[in-house]
């Protein structure tokens, strides 16, 4: 009980005395010039490195920044790229069919000799004519003939306007077209819309190694063109004379590339 009361008692001493000194340290530095005080400095600077933390900070924000850009910019880049590559793909794939096209017709001979130009069929109409792209605007002229990726006849021009023609084919019972063998031997290839018929008109030389009816310029045709396969039909001669009749073997579709020999 007496050490519990005499705890405050000291506390009340030791606040007194501290006091007390504090005064003395006063009075004694007033009366001596402020001798004491001048060891202590008179503002004390507490300095954190803030600006090392803060351009950390910044430096690293803005490389986040500078990152996500560049990965936003290399998406875009990325992406234009694929769409280059399929576009050339594309180019590419029409490119090479385009190429095979004319090295069939590059069999031909004398091809170095002709422009082919490509055309294509637009639509068919109820007789049996097709209309294919391409007129006068390509210097296109009544009776030239029209040859598909094989490099067979398949018709020629009936009718030229400036962007587009009328193509005369097989189908077509109007369709007409005479033709030489490789003896000049002549003949008349006709359709009924149904099936071709051909005959002789004036028989040279006849051999049974004959293979093709072509077009010849004679025919005011730009060239030679192959027309009709004579080893796949009934050709023979009898009292000097060849009458044959057999179906379409060269049908086309609105996929086939179709080109125009035009005399260089």
């Amino acid at each position: 009980m007496l050490e519990a009361q005499s705890k405050p008692k000291r506390s009340y001493v030791l606040y007194i005395l501290f006091i007390f000194l504090s005064s003395l340290l006063i009075l004694v530095d007033y009366f001596s010039n402020k001798e004491i005080s001048s060891y202590i400095p008179k503002s004390l600077t507490f300095e954190f490195n803030l600006n090392v933390f803060e351009s950390t900070y910044i430096d690293s924000f803005n490389s986040l920044l500078t990152s996500r850009a560049e990965l936003v910019s290399e998406n875009i880049r990325l992406e234009q790229e694929v769409k280059s590559l399929r576009s050339l793909e594309i180019e590419n794939s029409s490119l090479k069919e385009k190429i095979e096209s004319f090295e069939n017709i590059s069999l031909i001979k004398n091809f170095n000799n002709f422009n082919f130009i490509e055309t294509s069929l637009i639509i068919k109409n109820s007789s049996n004519e097709f209309l294919i792209s391409g007129g006068t605007n390509q210097n296109f002229q009544n009776g030239d003939i029209v040859l598909d990726d094989a490099g067979y006849v398949v018709g020629y021009l009936r009718e030229v306007f400036y962007s587009y023609s009328i193509l005369e084919t097989f189908l077509s019972q109007n369709f007409k077209i005479q033709l030489l063998d490789k003896y000049n031997n002549e003949y008349l290839l006709s359709s009924d819309g149904n099936e071709l018929s051909l005959s002789s008109i004036n028989i040279l030389t006849f051999n049974t190694d004959i293979d093709f009816l072509y077009t010849d310029i004679s025919y005011n045709h730009s060239g030679k063109f192959p027309v009709v396969d004579t080893r796949s039909i009934n050709f023979q001669l009898v009292n000097n004379q060849i009458n044959s009749s057999f179906n379409f073997s060269n049908i086309f579709t609105f996929n086939t590339k179709l080109f125009i020999p035009k005399s260089k």
